[in-house]
């Protein structure tokens, strides 16, 4: 499995934690850990996720078209 470190920043709206879950959900990720804020209205936060290596692509294209978020995607070590 193939480890990310996430970080997202956007206007902070409802719902947003669920759309992130979601996709990561949709494209096999395992949400690992996170730390998450409401910063001066922004959602801020730092997330793990765990991806097997074939659905990596899909997911990294899926996290970085998400329209409220600006997501970076860090990539950690293999567990």
């Amino acid at each position: 499995m193939k480890q990310l470190v996430l970080t997202v920043i956007g206007k902070d709206k409802s719902g947003l934690v669920e759309q992130l879950a979601t996709v990561i959900n949709e494209y096999n990720g395992n949400w690992t850990g996170s730390n998450l804020s409401h910063l001066a209205g922004y959602f801020a936060g730092i997330l793990q996720v765990e991806v097997a290596e074939p659905d990596l692509p899909s997911l990294t294209d899926a996290l970085q078209s998400m329209a409220d978020l600006d997501i970076n995607i860090h990539h950690g070590t293999e567990s």
